[in-house]
């Protein structure tokens, strides 16, 4: 795959709980061996990438972050540039030709981004169900892992290898990228206790940790899952002890096992759960998967992270809502 590729119609679709993958590797000498030469298999959601382009010529920038190799100018937009591998801290085989580097450009968390990879393969259709989320030890020295998911392949050479679908969201914050968020989360109020409890739906680490700490200084509880599925076994817990609790969702569209879209979907053809204000809060900034959301019939769409972007928006949901909610209904 090289050159310009055409994803605008290669989109997440809606009630069928599948995505498309840009395949791509990173190739690193094994430490164990140093005459063996591993290949990586990542992925990265097709909605999130707007090209892929041969390597253009890169623009050094004085003092950038480490993993940064410099910017390029694409249609007249500077665009920096992360290395993948460098950002991985793998050693890197000698020899390879600059020729066959790949830029995958991004654009989420309304921030443009251009990633330097070896070699991008093929796009993949995948069910989110096939997406096996993973869960590695956490400590102090230890923090949670940049690989939110998992896939086994079954075609051709790779038949039985396994693709890792990167946190971008985390390769962001390792940038120090969310510095500006994390010091307004720091910055609101704390305010009183609520009663209420928000249930919130997201696979990234990083993502579930600035916004529980937004609704915790509102005074809001905090449920957390980190797919459609586990949100919805939360859900019904919620519901049978205590409906009137429950003020609203907040809910990401990529997870795996279920996506948001899936998720949503559900509860909005559920009599019981139909009015429960939902507001997307998604990296995914295209106008598309904003429209798709409106159309399921969600409160509102925000854009990660903008800590009064996103309470504006859930501020504005409940005030629609009040009074409409349903009488609490038992759900099977």
């Amino acid at each position: 795959m090289s050159g310009k590729t055409h994803l605008e119609n290669l989109v997440l679709q809606v009630g069928t709980n599948q995505m498309e993958l840009v395949d791509f590797r990173i190739y690193q000498v094994d430490k164990n061996d140093p005459e063996k030469i591993l290949e990586g298999i990542y992925g990265v959601n097709v909605a999130k990438v707007i090209e892929i382009i041969k390597l253009p010529e890169i623009t050094p920038v004085p003092n950038a972050n480490p993993f940064q190799e410099g910017v390029i100018i694409l249609r007249g937009i500077v665009i920096p540039i992360i290395n993948i591998a460098r950002w991985m801290q793998v050693i890197e085989p000698p020899g390879i030709s600059p020729a066959s580097l790949q830029v995958i450009v991004t654009e989420f968390s309304n921030i443009r981004l251009g990633f330097l990879v070896h070699q991008s393969v093929q796009i993949r259709r995948v069910s989110w169900k096939s997406i096996v989320p993973i869960d590695l030890p956490s400590s102090a020295n230890h923090k949670d892992s940049n690989v939110v998911g998992t896939v086994k392949l079954t075609d051709g050479t790779d038949a039985g290898k396994v693709l890792l679908i990167l946190d971008f969201e985390g390769i962001v914050e390792d940038m120090g990228l969310y510095s500006r968020s994390n010091h307004d989360i720091e910055a609101l109020p704390k305010n009183d206790p609520t009663g209420k409890t928000v249930l919130v739906l997201d696979d990234s680490a990083v993502a579930r940790s600035m916004v529980s700490k937004v609704l915790g200084k509102q005074g809001y509880r905090v449920v957390l899952a980190r797919n459609g599925e586990e949100g919805l076994t939360a859900l019904k817990k919620l519901w049978q002890k205590n409906p009137d609790a429950l003020a609203a969702i907040i809910c990401d569209v990529e997870m795996p096992v279920m996506d948001g879209y899936t998720f949503i979907q559900k509860i909005k053809e559920n009599q019981a759960w139909k009015e429960i204000p939902v507001v997307i809060n998604s990296s995914m900034s295209g106008r598309e998967n904003i429209r798709r959301g409106r159309e399921l019939g969600i409160e509102d769409y925000v854009v990660k992270f903008e800590p009064h972007r996103f309470l504006d928006a859930l501020d504005s949901a409940l005030h629609r809502q009040k009074g409409i909610l349903p009488k609490p209904e038992k759900v099977s």
